[in-house]
């Protein structure tokens, strides 16, 4: 997680509507993914002092986000991962998936674990939501613009059945209108409802 006076930028909101709903939807996030059984452990890569003090009474395991960009975030939170529990593998997640559900990220991981490495690809099919590799096996990400193509490259398998909720990355609002059809987890309902962020949604609706 990015610090929350970065994160969602492309969100058409006020600068605290923004911070509430990106730390909502990386809460709903978390959440599925603990409601897994196929999940051991969440480790958070982040530097924002609001988002470790929330978490650190939780069972997140917290990782310092001490490098610039997502490549670097994502090589600390796998080198964590791996450390802990060599015999695991690792599934990299985004921290904007608010309409996740535990039974997705089980659906996602049990595929996984048929093909080796996958990824996720998100509903445009040309950037990564999540991405798994095997126990023994270092994460290569590549995420960015046409990061599913450079997955793909890398040998990964494209995992294009898995349900549409972990597919549903939020960066704008019309992301968040769609993900409120597929049904957003209750974080971002409540956020939504104490920033009052209802009239935005349908006025970009209409």
């Amino acid at each position: 997680m990015k610090p929350l006076s970065l994160a969602k930028s492309r969100l058409a909101l006020g600068a605290e509507q923004r911070r509430t709903l990106a730390l909502a939807f990386a809460l709903d996030t978390i959440a599925a993914l603990f409601g897994s059984p196929l999940v051991t452990a969440v480790f958070v890569v982040t530097a924002d002092p609001d988002v470790r003090r929330c978490l650190q009474k939780t069972s997140v395991r917290l990782t310092d986000d001490d490098g610039p960009g997502l490549q670097s975030a994502v090589r600390a939170g796998c080198l964590a991962a791996a450390s802990w529990r060599p015999s695991a593998g690792v599934a990299v997640v985004p921290a904007d998936l608010p309409c996740l559900r535990a039974d997705d990220v089980t659906n996602v991981l049990a595929s996984a674990q048929l093909a080796g490495g996958a990824f996720v690809p998100d509903r445009a099919t040309t950037a990564t939501t999540m991405l798994m590799c095997p126990p023994g096996r270092m994460v290569v990400a590549q995420y960015g613009p046409g990061s599913a193509a450079k997955h793909q490259a890398l040998g990964m398998r494209s995992l294009d059945k898995v349900p549409a909720r972990a597919r549903h990355d939020v960066d704008t609002l019309e992301d968040l209108r769609v993900a409120a059809t597929l049904g957003l987890g209750p974080e971002t309902v409540a956020a939504l409802a104490a920033r009052d962020c209802r009239g935005a949604l349908n006025q970009h609706a209409s």
